[in-house]
């Protein structure tokens, strides 16, 4: 039946534009007359009718199709009813001036199997709607299971679904839009059909409760599941405006879009905080394929931009601003033609997002793609999959990609493969965020790249790279701990300026003073030390959260790159190979193009001065940073902090065997609770993360969780994910405002005490802090924490009058204070 009821539905469309209809059927029809068509016409009292055709019923206000014909609708009544009958079929309903409510149930029904093409009439305008007292289930056009509804004309219809959906298909029905202006206003779905759903042309504009554009079976219903009805929809055309509280378009299949005109807004847009964490709100959305290769886009959503299992955007303008990932794949997440040597086709610019482009596989081929995004600008992820998956990685084989990320620019939790296209990628200047950040192979073969962060491991195509760069080759990345082998920009400690061996900033780790709190730190400065790269206090949170917005410190370039800072790679003749103008703090630059040979020697100029010249070279697994220019902080050969140099415990070449923390890294490490940040430093003065803390505890207790939040800012695939959700729920973290949680922001001496102090159950117990001249900044939800964590010798002072209570906690004290708590 259903392949035989799609039959009839194409021949009627064929029919219609071949004109093999009745003229009378046609939207460009000058005239309806009882000699070529049926002429209804409706008051509040009474319905009329005169003209060719005899196959209808009339009861009250209420008429019933029974019989192939065209049928021309009129007037005006606030109760009534079209009806076309359960296996009719040649139905036109044409609606020439007609205003139409129902208060029971739908102002238009197509009965089971029916099929029939409704037709706006040239410049008419059309209303059907439903009534607030009308049934729950109801639309104000319905299309029952089985039944086939085409809509065209050059005319205009408006369809109010004031108690659920506007137009609304159900199992195994078709519906396919073309031409007509149709405006529909739902209070939950605006334009649903379970089965299959066409928009060919015309100019659809929805406003919805719920989904605007839906395709959704039930296969839920537990005495009738719907298991044949497809779910797809399918657009090749028109100007389509869409304003949803959920989903802007939803497919359960597939959705596929070839053409048109798109404006989306769903759930207020990218600014909007979702507060139910079961909510939708995503642009477009399907649950297998998303196919887009063609049209133009402006999508603003709450949620993704375009999600679905596999998305494929091969053509088309998008415009896209998310308030999660732009664009989402659960698994393959495809961009442009491969073999394509287009940098225009297609064109997408990201203007707002979390993370910009994320899939299992990302792989980019051609086209002209702008990524702005305050976390990750393409990510190589899957909470499903876990941390690391051989399944993960980002292939470049053409396109033009730009990246503005407020975290990693690349990140993959495996491979990185760039065989061609332009890749200018820009990240934070962090101790655990980097422009280009892996955990398996990064193999550069071919394009042009320009960045900074971890070197390429592989490749035939050699690259030079200056300034404090990570090595490449080994496993563990940002993923884990937010940075483990391998950990990604700046994560080899540089010495000090005078080219001492030195630890993350330049000085040695300050400890945390002695047990007892005595001792003042070696710099004498009171306020700057534990690893702050201003040496300026962190501003006071108004709550648990400490710094707002989750992006991570950027540290001061030691090549002198900020924002706005001109970059120039020259070769030996000074001849320029690139120009780049940086969006913010660079440590490193790594360049590579078909101009780079292999064993000659380039420069890197900020602002017109030299920062450092570089041998260019091809990846391998022990690759390390290149060579900078006077008074710059490089490593000095023989050094434990040069690159690729073991030594101190652990193998970390800046924990040294006498240090205050030696033992503590140690056990942090042996017992997989914290990662180095490569495979030789730990950045014992580094930051540590409210995420890095979160997973700490998480891995201490032991206990699984959903990779899930309520957090609008911590996405199902982050490596922290399942951490953040089970510290939130066992009430060991809160947010940092609404519906966020900051997870790359530094976390405070007295939050690390709070997440403590909750995980062992807020026991009760005091100390006497008097000693200590500024517990007046110790924030009330904190205080019990800090003084439980003081009397148990978790928690020590900076010095002896000093508890620093705002200080950002170095990671060297929080691998101490792990390990006293898990001695209790």
């Amino acid at each position: 039946m259903k392949m035989k009821k799609k039959l009839l539905a194409a021949l009627l469309a064929s029919a219609l534009a071949a004109g093999m209809l009745p003229t009378s059927a046609c939207a460009v029809s000058s005239a309806y007359t009882s000699s070529n068509a049926t002429l209804i016409s409706f008051t509040d009292s009474a319905v009329t009718a005169d003209g060719k055709y005899s196959g209808y019923e009339i009861e009250g206000t209420d008429v019933s199709i029974t019989a192939a014909g065209t049928y021309v609708f009129s007037g005006d009544c606030d109760d009534g009813s079209i009806t076309v009958k359960k296996g009719v079929t040649g139905v036109t309903l044409v609606l020439n001036g007609l205003t139409l409510t129902n208060a029971d149930s739908a102002a238009i029904t197509l009965n089971k199997t029916a099929e029939a093409a409704l037709i706006a009439a040239a410049g008419s305008e059309n209303t059907v709607a439903d009534t607030a007292g009308a049934n729950d289930e109801n639309a104000a056009v319905k299309v029952k299971s089985g039944a086939s509804l085409s809509l065209s004309g050059t005319g205009t219809l408006t369809a109010c679904g004031n108690v659920k959906n506007g137009i609304k298909g159900a199992s195994d029905a078709v519906i396919t839009v073309d031409e007509m202006t149709l405006n529909i206003e739902a209070a939950d779905d605006g334009l649903s059909c379970d089965d299959e759903l066409t928009i060919k042309g015309g100019r659809v504009n929805i406003t919805a409760g719920g989904d605007a554009v839906k395709a959704s079976p039930d296969t839920d219903d537990t005495e009738n599941p719907d298991t044949t009805s497809l779910g797809s929809v399918t657009i090749s055309g028109g100007t389509i405006t869409l304003e949803a509280a959920a989903d802007g378009i939803q497919a359960d299949g597939d959705l596929t879009i070839s053409g048109g005109t798109f404006a989306v807004t769903a759930n207020g847009g990218h600014t909007t905080a979702i507060s139910d964490e079961d909510a939708s709100c995503k642009g477009l959305k399907a649950g297998k394929t998303l196919t887009v290769s063609g049209g133009t886009f402006t999508v603003d959503s709450a949620d993704d931009a375009l999600h679905a299992n596999d998305v494929t955007v091969s053509g088309g303008t998008l415009t896209l601003a998310s308030g999660d990932d732009a664009v989402h794949a659960d698994n393959d997440l495809v961009v442009g033609v491969q073999g394509s040597s287009s940098t225009s086709n297609p064109k997408i610019s990201i203007t707002a997002s979390c993370e910009g482009l994320e899939g299992t596989t990302v792989s980019v081929y051609s086209g002209d793609i702008d990524v702005v995004a305050s976390d990750d600008g393409v990510n190589a992820a899957n909470s499903e999959l876990g941390e690391h998956s051989d399944k993960y990685a980002i292939n470049i084989a053409g396109g033009d990609l730009y990246i503005d990320a407020g975290s990693d620019g690349l990140d993959s939790n495996n491979d990185i493969n760039i065989t061609g296209g332009r890749v200018e990628v820009y990240g934070a200047d962090a101790m655990m965020d980097a422009a280009i950040d892996y955990d398996g192979t990064f193999t550069l073969s071919g394009g042009t790249l320009f960045g900074a962060g971890m070197e390429p491991g592989a490749g035939t195509q050699a690259y030079i790279a200056v300034g404090e760069t990570s090595p490449s080759g080994g496993k563990g990345g940002h993923g884990g701990m937010g940075g483990g082998a391998n950990g990604g920009q700046g994560m080899m400690p540089p010495n000090d300026a005078g080219g001492t061996a030195g630890t993350a900033n330049g000085n040695p780790p300050t400890p945390p003073a002695n047990a007892d709190g005595s001792t003042t730190p070696p710099n004498g400065d009171q306020n700057g030390q534990n690893g702050q790269q201003s040496g300026a206090r962190p501003e006071k949170p108004s709550n648990e959260g400490g710094q707002q917005g989750g992006k991570p410190t950027n540290r001061e370039s030691t090549l002198g790159i900020e924002k706005g800072s001109v970059i120039t790679v020259q070769d030996a003749d000074g001849r320029t190979l690139y120009t780049a103008t940086a969006l913010g703090s660079m440590s490193s630059v790594i360049f590579s193009s078909s101009d780079i040979k292999e064993g000659e020697t380039y420069t890197v100029l900020v602002d017109g001065a030299s920062v450092g010249t570089a041998t260019a070279k091809l990846g391998t697994s022990s690759s390390s940073s290149g060579s900078l220019g006077p008074n710059q902080n490089g490593g000095q050969p023989g050094s434990d902090q040069q690159n690729g140099q073991q030594g101190g415990v652990s193998g970390f070449g800046d924990v040294p065997q006498n240090s205050w923390f030696a033992d503590a890294v140690k056990y942090v490490s042996e017992n997989k609770l914290m990662n180095g940040t490569s495979t030789t430093a730990f950045s014992p003065n580094g930051n540590m993360s409210r995420a890095m803390l979160a997973t700490v505890l998480y891995r201490m207790s032991g206990e699984t969780a959903e990779a899930d939040s309520s957090f609008r800012d911590v996405s199902s695939s982050a490596y922290y994910a399942a951490a953040v959700n089970w510290a939130s729920s066992e009430g060991i973290v809160n947010g940092t405002g609404a519906n966020t949680f900051s997870p790359n922001a530094s976390i405070t001496r007295e939050q690390l005490a709070a997440m403590l102090y909750r995980y062992a159950g807020e026991p009760s117990v005091s100390a006497d802090l008097s000693a200590y001249t500024d517990t007046v900044d110790i924030s009330p939800y904190a205080s019990k924490a800090v003084e439980w964590c003081v009397a148990k010798g978790i928690l020590s002072g900076e010095s002896a009058t000093r508890l620093a209570p705002q200080d950002t906690a170095t990671r060297a004290e929080c691998a101490a204070m792990l390990q006293r708590f898990a001695a209790l």
